[in-house]
C-alpha cells in the first residue's frame, strides 16, 4: 500500500512538471509571434473529469496519516510549589568574652565552651545563622526543625583566641555585635584584621551602638535631644561598620537588653531587619523582629546553656547522650540501623520510618519516642520483640527533606539517648510518566 502511495505521488509530480514546461512553451511560442493576438487570451483549461475509483485513490492520498509530521508528546514534570515549614524553632545563645581559666557571668572559659559547642555538634542539633533565620521569616527559605544560633556581644578579643578556632573546626556560624568605641581601639578589643578574617570563616557581624550605653533615656537630655543622641546611636554605628567591612549590617542588639517600643520602631525604620534581646525565649515563626529572644550563657552557670539547648521536652544536649546515625558496635555493624537511611534520597513521599535497636542490648519501651519535622511527636510503634520502632507517615511529604529524631533510655533510671537524622524526598519524580517496558 505504501509503495502504491508513493507512485501515485510520483505521478502527480510528474503531471505537475508536464503543465510547467507547457506554459514555459507557450509564452515562448508568443514571444516568436507564432500566436495571435486572439490566441494569446488565456483560455480557461476544463478540470479533467475523473473517474470515481480515481477520486477515492485521491482523497485517501490526501487522508494518509503517512504525510503527517507527528510530533513527540512532550509530558513536563510537576513539581509542588515550595512549601514554607513555620513549625520551626530556634535557640539563640549569647555570649560575651573568654579567657583560659575560671569563669564569671560574662566570662567563660574557653575548655567550658569547646565543651559546649563539641556537645551541640554531637547533638546532631543544626546550628545556622541568623541570616538564615531573617529569610525563613521572610518566607524564602526553610530552616531545620530545631535550629541554633551562636552570637558574642561587644566585640572582645577573646571571641577572636578562645571561641573562633572551635567555631571553625566545627563549621559553625556565628554573629559578633560591635559597639563603635569598641572596635581596633587596641587592648582587649577586636582588630579589624580579625574581624575581616573571621567573616571569611561563617562570622556575620552586627551592630550594638555606638558607645554601648542605655537607650531608655538620659535625665540630662530633653525628648528632642534624646530622639537625636538615639537615632545617632542606631544609624552612626550602621554606617560605621558597614563603611568599614564592607558588608551590610542589618542586626541590632540591645544594649542591656533595654529597649522600648519607639526605640524598636527607630532602629527599623533606620535598616535594622531583626533586633536581639537578653529574654531567654525561643524564636518561633510569631516571634516578633524587633525582639527576638536569646539566652545569655554563664561562664558561672549552665541553668541557661541547659535551657537553651532542650526543646519541647527533650533533653538538654548536655545531660542527653547522643548517638551518632553512623555509630557502630564493636564488630564494625550499625549500632541503629535506620530507615529511610540517613540522607538518603526517596521517591516514596509516604515512606515507613524504622529504627532498630537490638545491637543497643535493653531500651525500656515506655521511654521510646520519635519525632517527626512538621508532625512533633508521633504514635510510632515499638516492638519489643524485634526492638523496631516503626511510623507510617500518615500522608505525602511535601518538603524536599524529613528530619526525624528518636529518644529512648536504655533503662528507666537511665539518661536519655537520642538519634536523629534526615533524609530527602524526590518531589520531581513523583510526578514523572511511567515508562512502558
Amino acid at each position: 500500500m505504501r509503495f502504491l502511495l508513493i507512485c501515485l505521488l510520483a505521478a502527480l509530480t510528474c503531471l505537475t512538471s508536464c503543465k510547467r514546461i507547457e506554459a514555459k512553451l507557450d509564452r515562448l511560442a508568443r514571444l516568436a509571434g507564432l500566436t495571435t493576438a486572439a490566441e494569446e487570451v488565456p483560455k480557461k483549461k476544463a478540470e479533467p473529469v475523473l473517474t470515481a475509483e480515481q477520486q477515492a485513490l485521491e482523497a485517501k492520498v490526501l487522508n494518509s496519516a503517512v504525510f503527517e509530521t507527528v510530533k513527540p508528546e512532550v509530558v513536563t514534570p510537576k513539581v509542588e510549589t515550595f512549601e514554607l515549614n513555620k513549625s520551626a524553632v530556634v535557640s539563640i545563645l549569647g555570649y560575651h568574652d573568654f579567657k583560659a581559666r575560671g569563669g564569671s557571668p560574662m566570662l567563660i572559659n574557653g575548655t567550658k565552651f569547646a565543651e559546649q559547642m563539641k556537645a551541640i555538634k554531637e547533638s546532631g542539633i543544626p546550628v545556622i545563622s541568623l541570616s538564615d533565620v531573617l529569610e525563613w521569616r521572610k518566607g524564602k527559605k526553610n530552616i531545620p526543625e530545631e535550629a541554633i544560633v551562636i552570637t558574642m556581644d561587644d566585640g572582645w578579643e577573646g571571641v577572636y583566641t578562645f571561641a573562633y578556632p572551635v567555631l571553625k573546626e566545627y563549621g559553625f556560624p556565628f554573629t559578633i555585635y560591635l559597639y563603635k568605641k569598641y572596635v581596633n581601639i587596641g587592648g582587649r578589643s577586636l582588630s579589624w584584621v580579625q574581624i575581616r578574617e573571621m567573616m571569611k570563616n561563617g562570622c556575620e557581624v552586627g551592630s550594638h551602638s555606638v558607645s554601648h550605653e542605655s537607650l531608655r533615656g538620659n535625665k540630662k537630655r530633653n525628648e528632642a535631644d534624646q530622639q537625636l543622641w538615639l537615632l545617632g546611636e542606631l544609624k552612626d554605628s550602621k554606617e560605621f561598620l558597614e563603611k568599614n567591612l564592607s558588608t551590610t549590617c542589618t542586626s541590632f542588639a540591645y544594649p542591656f537588653g533595654i529597649f522600648d517600643e519607639s526605640t524598636t520602631e527607630l532602629a527599623q525604620q533606620v535598616g535594622y531587619e531583626t533586633l536581639i534581646t537578653v529574654n531567654s525565649q525561643k524564636v518561633t515563626w510569631e516571634s516578633p523582629l524587633g525582639k527576638l529572644g536569646r539566652y545569655i550563657i554563664h561562664g558561672d552557670s549552665d541553668t541557661n546553656f541547659k535551657l537553651a539547648t532542650s526543646f519541647r521536652g527533650r533533653g538538654d544536649v548536655s545531660s542527653s547522650h547522643f548517638l551518632t546515625s553512623s555509630a557502630k558496635d564493636e564488630k564494625g555493624n550499625a549500632l541503629v540501623e535506620l530507615s529511610p537511611v540517613p540522607e538518603e534520597l526517596v521517591k516514596e513521599r509516604q515512606p515507613i520510618i524504622t529504627a532498630k535497636l537490638a545491637r543497643l542490648g535493653t531500651v525500656a519501651p515506655e521511654t521510646v519516642r520519635l519525632r517527626v519535622a512538621g508532625l512533633g511527636t508521633v504514635p510510632a510503634r515499638y516492638d519489643p520483640t524485634t526492638m523496631t520502632v516503626s511510623y507510617k507517615l500518615p500522608y505525602r511529604l511535601r518538603r524536599e527533606d524529613c528530619q526525624v529524631t528518636l529518644n529512648f533510655k536504655r533503662a528507666a533510671d537511665q539518661p536519655d539517648e537520642v538519634v536523629g537524622w534526615r533524609f530527602k524526598i524526590d518531589l520531581a519524580a513523583a510526578y514523572l510518566p511511567l515508562r512502558l517496558p
